[in-house]
């Protein structure tokens, strides 16, 4: 029996084709302070789990919500959570929702949850941040802090609150994790270890090309030019809640037609005769699938490649994406100004590439010295030899 229509007020209901998913919204009042309407909005993979769930919110509610009833300020966590379901994920890259939903309801809600939002002072806060910098790090503690910036920064343009307790609380300082690069041999055993693999010339496109690997992840044939020797990044890939989607670089910067040398050509060029063979080169299929054609997932492609082929160079373990910093710090090192480097790598600027690889600007500081003082420095006179 087909389902009756929904009625006026019911809510609406899309489909969202980018992020795979139905969403539904649906109006639950008015707030009594402003006389605004109240719309709450549900997710789901289903249409009828979309309707479900609106069906559940507005018996849950009564068609109202008690944060919002006269005199009653919401707590933290209703605030946060219509917050990201609202502004951060409707508006955010959907692993920066991930990451902000992990933050709260495993460190921030646990603290400050039960809390309304305008009762919560700087004391609060900074007993939050020392607890999750007790239980957790004082990096997580950070991101926690900075995230409740957020919040209470939210709360208090909604008017929930009449100040920003964040004021005064400091930063939890923290040693950020030393980057790992790799040398020039170790990426030579690299090379030597990925030769004949599915995905050398991922390998070596990373390596020298400094490409991001959801850059790489997302390149599509489309995007390849063996003939010019460039690679176009117009695309990255995003993993989050189990599913993988593509989405625009953050930056301008990040755009990008990216050289490349005759070594990752040849690489390339063996890479698309295997996807000929197994059917999956046309211009819109990618460059490093798996064998289905579908994207490889990053812990699918650490643990069933990355992981083996060090093990194969006898190299230690890092992260893929350290071939990026590799890359990078080999490029500085060999004397390509930072301009270049930082147009190849889709940095925003010059600047921001310096201070991430200090290590090697520092050692061409010192080559640099080196040159200057062989330049100037007086050549040691010769003995005469005396005559006999």
């Amino acid at each position: 029996m087909p389902r009756a229509r929904r009625g006026r007020g019911e809510g609406s209901i899309y489909y969202v084709a980018d992020r795979g998913e139905w969403v539904g919204s649906a109006s639950l009042g008015s707030d009594p302070e402003t006389g605004k309407r109240i719309r709450r909005t549900v997710y789901a993979q289903t249409k009828q789990e979309v309707i479900e769930r609106l069906d559940k919110l507005r018996a849950r509610t009564g068609g109202s919500s008690t944060a919002t009833k006269r005199g009653i300020p919401p707590t933290l966590r209703e605030f946060a959570e219509v917050w990201l379901e609202s502004e951060v994920r409707l508006n955010l890259a959907a692993t920066t929702f991930r990451s902000y939903s992990g933050i709260l309801r495993n460190h921030v809600f646990p603290v400050l949850g039960t809390m309304r939002v305008n009762e919560i002072d700087p004391d609060d806060v900074g007993r939050c941040v020392a607890i999750v910098r007790e239980t957790a790090s004082a990096s997580m503690a950070a991101k926690a802090r900075t995230l409740l910036a957020l919040v209470m920064g939210h709360a208090l343009r909604r008017e929930k609150t009449h100040r920003n307790p964040l004021t005064g609380v400091t930063v939890p300082k923290f040693e950020k994790r030393a980057m790992k690069f790799l040398t020039a041999a170790q990426i030579q055993s690299l090379f030597v270890a990925a030769e004949g693999d599915r995905f050398e010339g991922l390998v070596v496109l990373l390596a020298t090309a400094g490409l991001r690997v959801g850059e790489a992840r997302a390149l599509t044939w489309a995007d390849v030019d063996l003939s010019k020797r460039t690679i176009a990044i117009t695309k990255t890939a995003q993993e989050a809640f189990g599913k993988i989607t593509f989405v625009d670089p953050k930056t301008d910067a990040g755009k990008r037609v990216v050289a490349i040398g005759l070594a990752t050509v040849q690489a390339l060029q063996k890479r698309k005769k295997l996807a000929e063979a197994e059917k999956l080169a046309k211009p819109k299929d990618l460059v490093f699938p798996s064998t289905t054609g579908t994207a490889m997932r990053l812990s699918n492609l650490h643990r069933r490649w990355w992981q083996p082929l060090l093990e194969k160079a006898g190299l230690e373990r890092v992260r893929i994406h350290d071939l990026r910093h590799s890359s990078a710090s080999l490029s500085l090192l060999a004397g390509t100004d930072s301009k270049i480097v930082a147009t190849r790598l889709g940095h925003v600027s010059p600047t921001f590439t310096q201070r991430t690889y200090q290590h090697a600007v520092a050692e061409l500081e010192r080559q640099d010295a080196a040159a200057i003082d062989r330049l100037v420095r007086p050549k040691p006179k010769t003995k005469r030899k005396s005559r006999s």
